[in-house]
């Protein structure tokens, strides 16, 4: 593996991923990075550690200096004469650059994500079945039937009627509404002026106890009633406004 590249230049020390990463925050002015130096110094590093198949950080390093070099070149350029208008402008060249860094991103964490799975499983082997697998028929005694149109009938009803969907007709359906259970709770509390929540809905179903929550929630909004709970996922208690303001 290649060691991270170490950069000793008039305007920076270190790492060159931190190098790049102050250029693109502009926390380093690109004007002031010999990239010349930088490259140099690459072509050393690799000479020196005898590396040949390292294809994907010689191609790394290949695209960003190219793009670091076109950035810098237009910056370094006067403004464009009249009819070169569709020139990208510095700004523009820096957009597109940090675009396509971007993109390149996104794949490089695709290849390292693909290259850790397959040292991962490096070590697996697939083995094949010992023999492959044959449908087996059932023995042509037990298909022989007894002749019998009847007992034909009666095996095929009973077939239907095993593959029949289940009979829901005795069910009732639960047909409840927000506006019903805001009812029914002005109703308690004009009888009793206060209830406890679980004692008046705990034996509901589910829908009816959320239909009720959110008739409780309509009336908090309209100021009708006021609600407390002592503790999360506790009962709650709900008592009209008038008889708080009376207390």
């Amino acid at each position: 593996m290649l060691r991270p590249l170490e950069l000793d230049l008039d305007v920076y020390q270190g790492p060159f991923d931190l190098l790049l990463s102050l250029v693109l925050k502009e926390e380093i002015d690109l004007l002031e990075v010999p990239l010349f130096e930088v490259i140099s110094a690459y072509l050393e590093e690799m000479e020196d550690a005898g590396v040949v198949g390292y294809w994907d950080d010689m191609t790394e390093f290949l695209l960003l200096m190219s793009l670091l070099v076109e950035v810098k070149s237009r910056l370094l350029l006067p403004t464009a004469p009249a009819g070169f208008e569709d020139e990208l402008s510095p700004e523009e060249a820096r957009d597109q650059f940090l675009a396509r860094l971007f993109e390149y991103s996104k794949f490089k964490a695709a290849s390292v994500r693909l290259r850790e799975l397959g040292e991962a499983n490096s070590a697996c082997l697939l083995r094949a079945p010992l023999r492959e697998k044959r449908r087996r028929l059932a023995a042509l005694e037990a298909l022989v039937g007894s002749e019998d149109a009847m007992v034909l009938r009666e095996r095929l009803a009973y077939l239907i009627e095993s593959r029949r969907p289940p009979d829901t007709s005795h069910l009732a359906l639960i047909k409840v509404e927000l506006q019903r259970q805001v009812r029914i709770v002005r109703g308690i509390l004009a009888r009793h002026r206060r209830f406890s929540f679980n004692r008046i809905f705990g034996g509901e179903p589910p829908l009816v106890q959320a239909l009720s929550v959110f008739a409780l929630l309509d009336l908090l909004a309209r100021g009708e009633i006021r609600a407390t709970q002592r503790e999360l996922f506790g009962d709650i208690v709900v008592t009209t406004v008038d008889v708080q303001k009376t207390a």
